[in-house]
């Protein structure tokens, strides 16, 4: 049978009602609250080496880029908030240990069909603190319980799982670093590590000021940092192997944690996702991505990345004044916006330019306009609809002395909307689980 036709037996109220019965059953907190689609993104196994080479080289530009002597990194990575506050402030160059280990999402586009001869686009990446890691385990795997006929067809790829086995080289305890909550992601991400036989345990530091609900989130331990013997304990004598993050950073929030993020940065315990890579997370990666002359010196080729990285150049580039003469072509992002914030595009695009000083044109990136795909959703929520789509590709990585010690592609997730060119779920959207057609 047809996967199309097989796929749309499932498509019905009865398989709403018993996917909704299933997360409502799983007693992760809030995850019936955001909507979710009872139809999966299937994408062919054929296309998988397509992704998987993309995710690659992206992942190896940005680590070659983090290795290079500070004096050059300051030089190539464009003035930033941000970038100035890690540089000079945090000092994350300076105390560097040779090793960067942690996970990206890349939010990408697939325009067109899913053949190997086209890429995924990049978007933008995501470095600390993003969100739908574990999520994306927990759908897919739910998903396809309710869908017996396809469990063979159908591939899964366990993110959760994926990220786990790359902490646990950095060791089995892991510190996560939280505000005064958690959500059903990070539920999900304690409930595979304890089966994979690590110890995640969610930390909010005393420092931060903040009074903890220990009733509502019973998970979160509320303690003191310290450090001894350049190791950092946590409570009286807890000794993580590694500390993670779990929040994406504005300047605000570096700047109000910064005596805690500086012992952190100069102790020599790993960062699982390091300060270091918010370089590489700003906007303005994707003005040094489409730089041939960059890409050849990291990559050994001037077009190594090919159609997977769209044009993209500073606002304050002698080129912009004559770009944004068609701004129905470009799109504006913030070098430090995330989340769907700070962009802008079409008459919204030309307001906010007219808005921004010359002299902080330099924090704006101007990226190629590209078209998202079409795919047909049906939320636990919602009505069925057609949406745009990206595509979220997690990577997990372990990068030392000028080479992987491990890449994997560990995951892949959707988001879908039909109320906004912008793909977030908070914007309106729904969650899409992405499954592999193992036949094609």
């Amino acid at each position: 049978m047809d996967l199309d036709k097989q796929i749309s037996i499932y498509n019905n109220s009865d398989q709403k009602t018993n996917l909704w019965n299933s997360f409502v059953d799983s007693e992760l907190t809030g995850v019936t609250d955001d909507d979710f689609s009872i139809l999966p993104r299937v994408l062919p196994a054929s296309y998988w080496p397509t992704i998987k080479r993309s995710a690659y080289l992206i992942t190896k530009f940005t680590l070659e880029l983090l290795s290079l002597p500070e004096k050059e990194i300051r030089a190539i990575v464009p003035k930033g908030p941000i970038r100035d506050h890690l540089l000079d402030e945090l000092e994350v160059l300076r105390f560097r240990r040779g090793r960067i280990t942690g996970s990206y999402r890349f939010d990408m586009a697939i325009v067109g069909s899913p053949d190997p001869r086209n890429p995924p686009q990049l978007l933008e990446i995501n470095e600390i603190g993003f969100d739908g890691l574990a999520r994306s385990s927990f759908f897919q795997k739910t998903l396809l319980e309710h869908m017996p006929t396809l469990k063979k067809r159908l591939r899964m790829i366990d993110t959760a799982a994926a990220e786990v086995r790359n902490m646990q080289r950095l060791g089995n305890k892991i510190a996560r670093i939280q505000y005064d909550s958690y959500n059903w992601d990070e539920e999900y991400l304690l409930r595979t590590a304890e089966r994979l036989g690590s110890e995640v345990r969610l930390v909010c530091p005393r420092e931060f000021d903040l009074d903890v609900d220990a009733e509502s989130y019973p998970q979160l331990h509320h303690q003191t940092f310290k450090t001894q013997n350049q190791r950092v304990v946590i409570g009286k004598d807890w000794r993580p192997d590694a500390i993670n993050m779990s929040f994406a950073y504005t300047l605000k929030d570096y700047q109000e944690g910064h005596h805690l993020y500086r012992r952190l940065v100069r102790s020599t315990t790993p960062q699982y996702g390091s300060f270091l890579t918010g370089l590489v997370a700003s906007k303005s990666i994707l003005v040094l991505l489409a730089d041939p002359a960059l890409q050849k010196r990291f990559l050994g080729k001037e077009n190594a990345l090919g159609s997977s990285i769209l044009p993209a150049h500073l606002l304050s580039a002698p080129i912009a004044d004559e770009l944004i003469k068609r701004p129905q072509d470009w799109v504006i992002k913030h070098a430090d916006g995330y989340g769907g914030q700070q962009v802008f595009m079409n008459q919204e695009l030309e307001n906010k330019i007219r808005k921004i000083p010359r002299s902080r044109r330099h924090e704006w990136v101007l990226q190629k306009k590209t078209e998202l795909n079409l795919i047909e959703v049906n939320g636990l929520l919602s009505r069925p609809k057609r949406a745009i789509s990206d595509l979220g590709v997690f990577v997990q990585y372990d990068w030392s002395n000028g080479r992987f010690q491990h890449f994997e592609v560990g995951g892949l997730m959707c988001r879908a909307t039909n109320k906004s060119l912008k793909v977030n779920v908070s914007g309106g959207g729904l969650q899409v689980a992405v499954l592999m057609d193992r036949a094609r």
